[in-house]
């Protein structure tokens, strides 16, 4: 029970501190998008994956291995550290050779200019990557949000300040190294760097080890990343640079459910899954995506049914294509956190290699949706997206049903009345929208303001009459963590 409290006031710390940080960077958003034109905001996109994908690639799954063996010792943080840095810099030395040859590959021609910037920043980032898993492991959760908040504001200050300056894309590369600093300086200061910097002889069976262990993690986290990336270099390639400017931004927004609410909850619950006896675990996990339903899924309807005005009130019209992608984009909020959720559950019981052909699914899914259908318009891009998220949930419900014995129904009954609770949310966004057009008001701040209270008061509503189980317990929970750090 210790480790549960601890999990639910990490939970509680983690998305307070997050939700501060994203409101900030969603305004620098919003001011940095005014001076950058889609064109080089798809550009610098496009080299920020390229980037991204060579740092997954040489990520073995190493940082997984600290997190759910608690008792792994110096001498194997040390030997992870060694590893992660040199496979990291072979990878980015390779892209930094081949940049001048990527860009025509995605319709980017100018995409060569941005790598070295964001090349840094990842090599920082790296030199980041095992201190921060250790402290995820001994759920120092207080510092772990604390170094996330000031790495997003940092990018948010340095980015929005140079875009101001004229710096164009490359007022992106600066935010992004900007936060990477942050971080590092944080880690060097916060954790105990004889915990992996403790200088030990290179063992080839210590190293082979943590490659036999990670291969199928590192795998299956390199098909998670590329299924939530690679779909920008298909649009890039497909529908040119601009519009992949103008869909990353809206995939950006569409995605702050679930980074910033989901995946927090979803750390905690991978240390917490990795201490708690086995018996508990599956329980724990039926509780937590039901849980996860009924706070993500008003957050994906309302956020899709609010998307034309938040693009009529804070984007100039060179961005107005954002509207119709954010409407449909908004439906990979649910389903992503709840999948994320059964994945570190399965990670917890040693079993990556569902995983990782899960992801690879997924990847493939989406990939093959966008290359397909999705060709005809963005619009239908959009779509596969969301439809290869809500697939890779149900996927992962089967598979816990073949290895556990966990009904997907007991997943889905949690489910059902949290999604038939966001009816009423949606038709109230509606009706105060008619009602605005009906008046002739054309303040566009002032109406969003008025679909977001309507439709999140038609959900409480809906919730409790609908779900009114669920709520309680969610109440419960929210109570218990409230508590918990009064006493403290």
């Amino acid at each position: 029970m210790a480790i549960g409290r601890k999990a639910v006031r990490g939970v509680a710390w983690t998305i307070s501190t997050s939700i501060g940080a994203r409101a900030v960077g969603l305004v620098g958003t919003l001011l940095l998008v005014r001076y950058l034109l889609p064109a080089d905001y798809g550009e610098v996109s496009a080299a920020s994956v390229i980037v991204l994908t060579a740092d997954q690639f040489s990520t073995v799954g190493v940082g997984m291995y600290l997190i759910v063996n608690p008792k792994s010792w110096r001498e194997i943080a040390f030997h992870a550290t060694a590893f992660h840095l040199t496979t990291g810099l072979l990878a980015l030395s390779a892209v930094l050779l081949l940049r001048g040859s990527l860009g025509p590959l995605v319709d980017a021609p100018t995409l060569a200019r941005y790598v070295p910037g964001l090349v840094l920043a990842v090599l920082l980032d790296r030199l980041v990557f095992i201190p921060e898993r250790l402290v995820v492991r001994e759920m120092r959760f207080g510092l772990l949000g604390l170094m996330r908040t000031s790495g997003e504001l940092s990018y948010t200050f340095v980015s929005v300040g140079t875009a101001m300056m004229g710096w164009g894309g490359m007022a992106i590369v600066a935010g992004n190294i900007a936060r990477a600093a942050v971080r590092l300086t944080f880690m060097l200061v916060a954790v105990d760097r004889r915990d992996w910097l403790t200088p030990c002889r290179i063992k080839l069976a210590t190293i082979w080890m943590l490659v036999r262990y990670g291969i199928a993690v590192s795998l299956g986290a390199f098909a998670t990343f590329a299924s939530r990336r690679w779909d920008n270099l298909l649009v890039s390639r497909y529908f040119g640079p601009a519009i992949l400017g103008a869909y990353n931004l809206a995939y950006n927004l569409a995605d702050i459910p679930a980074v910033q609410v989901g995946e927090q909850i979803t750390d905690v619950l991978l240390t917490a899954f990795s201490q708690l006896e086995h018996g508990k675990r599956s329980a724990v996990l039926v509780r937590a995506c039901n849980t996860l339903a009924l706070v993500m899924f008003p957050l994906a309807a309302g956020l899709g049914a609010v998307a034309p005005t938040i693009t009529a009130a804070f984007f100039p019209q060179k961005w107005v294509e954002v509207g119709p992608m954010l409407l449909f984009l908004s439906a990979l909020s649910a389903p992503r956190p709840i999948g994320a959720a059964i994945a570190a559950y399965l990670q917890s019981r040693n079993n990556p290699r569902a995983v990782m052909w899960i992801e690879i699914f997924n990847l493939a899914l989406m990939c093959g949706g966008i290359a397909s259908y999705g060709r005809i318009r963005y619009e239908w891009a959009c779509i596969a997206v969301g439809v290869a998220f809500t697939a890779r949930a149900l996927v992962y419900m089967w598979a816990v049903k073949r290895t556990d014995r966990i009904p997907i129904g007991a997943f889905l009954n949690g489910m059902w009345r949290p999604l038939l609770a966001c009816v009423p949310l949606v038709c109230g966004v509606l009706a105060v929208r008619h009602a605005f057009a009906q008046t002739g008001w054309h303040s566009m701040t002032l109406r969003l303001g008025a679909e977001v209270v309507t439709g999140g008061l038609m959900y409480l509503a809906g919730a409790w009459v609908i779900a009114p189980r669920a709520s309680r317990e969610l109440i419960d929970v929210l109570r218990d963590a409230l508590s918990r750090r009064k006493e403290k």
